[in-house]
């Protein structure tokens, strides 16, 4: 990935890889320093537009869960194209 990443693009990486990450592994897998990767995950805690799950320190994880509603939107286009999955995931 690019050196200058921003915010909603680490966010977006998040999201679509559905794990957990630490300023460690968000850095490693952006190819960015971990205090860069820190900021970053800082920035994703604290703006209302980002839906995450995160874990108590020491160590703490994040997972972005939604972002502005997304994954709410795409699930709606993935039932209204006729996707299986998606209309159990929106049921369930």
């Amino acid at each position: 990935m690019k050196t200058k990443v921003t915010t909603l693009e680490a966010a977006e990486f998040m999201l679509n890889s559905g794990q957990f990450h630490t300023a460690s592994s968000l850095g490693k897998a952006l190819r960015l320093p971990a205090y860069k990767a820190s900021g970053l995950l800082y920035n994703i805690r604290h703006a209302n537009k980002y839906q995450i799950i995160e874990t108590a320190k020491p160590n703490r994880q994040v997972k972005v869960i939604d972002i502005e509603g997304l994954a709410k939107r795409n699930n709606l286009w993935a039932l209204a194209l006729g996707h299986c999955n998606a209309a159990i995931q929106m049921r369930g």
